[in-house]
């Protein structure tokens, strides 16, 4: 609980420098972390990608709406899920957060939720380390992710992952290991 409360912590320092933001500093996340402080873990299809002003035209948020197609971890009845996230382009405005995740419509995804404190959507949990593309092995034809890359903006601090980044992982030892972990049976 104490990572969860520091990394809410360093998200809401980061949400409040967006303007001027030029490099994150967050910790390390590996799935095997994210599997047990996550409270939702999905794999869906993101439908919708938009970016919008808050109410006094202070910041962008770009939303990403994801179908679940499998839900590994939280409410079976969970439905279609808002990623909300700092950072976005609106009338030729841009605001970026280096770590934010990228969505594409149709982008097939596995994603380490936590609800928005405000209530307005969730958070992918550790930024872009929340957030897995999922593709066929071309050679094996199985399910494999692959995480973005963190940009030469983010620095990963502590844990496995800090210095080496992650490579591609089967999803079906994914699912394993989120099983052992509390998910879904």
């Amino acid at each position: 609980m104490k990572i969860k409360n520091f990394m809410v912590g360093l998200c809401f320092l980061a949400w409040l420098t967006v303007p001027a933001a030029k490099a994150t500093t967050m910790l390390s996340f590996q799935i095997e972390d994210m599997a047990k402080l996550a409270p939702i873990v999905i794999i869906g299809e993101v439908n919708q990608v938009y970016s919008s002003f808050n109410a006094d035209k202070t910041k962008i948020h770009t939303r990403a709406v994801i179908s679940p197609i499998e839900i590994l971890k939280g409410p079976a009845d969970l439905g279609t899920v808002t990623v909300k996230i700092i950072g976005g382009q609106v009338d030729g405005k841009v605001a970026t957060l280096p770590g934010a995740p990228k969505f594409e419509v149709g982008e097939k995804v596995l994603v380490f939720l936590e609800p928005r404190e405000d209530g307005d959507g969730y958070l992918t949990l550790g930024f872009f380390q929340g957030k897995y593309t999922v593709f066929k092995d071309p050679k094996t034809g199985r399910d494999m992710l692959l995480r973005d890359e963190p940009g030469q903006a983010v620095k990963l601090l502590g844990g496995q992952g800090s210095h080496k980044f992650e490579s591609a992982r089967s999803l079906d030892e994914v699912r394993a290991v989120i099983r052992k972990l509390g998910g879904a049976k």
